[in-house]
């Protein structure tokens, strides 16, 4: 079960994650899947292109992480948005 600190930091970023979206070169791709608890962000700071990963990406897999752990990656996820957001 995730904490409401994790839950917060979360939906920060899903709303982050669509800001920055509403911008023509940045696409952000966020999933949560809660049957296995993992949670994937991947970011192509020039534009989604086939055949081009994604020039960030962080998985969190909350049951085997801790708490620690999953929080720090959450808050490189936000500082990456966040820095994204001010281009």
């Amino acid at each position: 079960m995730l904490n409401r600190t994790v839950k917060e930091k979360i939906l920060k970023i899903m709303e982050l994650g669509l800001e920055v979206n509403s911008r023509e070169k940045n696409t952000v791709f966020i999933r949560f899947s809660g049957h296995c608890e993992i949670f994937e962000v991947s970011i192509h700071s020039k534009g989604w292109k086939e055949g081009l990963g994604a020039d960030f990406f962080k998985d969190i897999y909350f049951g085997s992480s801790s708490e620690n752990e999953a929080r720090k990656k959450l808050d490189e996820i936000i500082e990456k948005l966040e820095k994204l957001r001010t281009i």
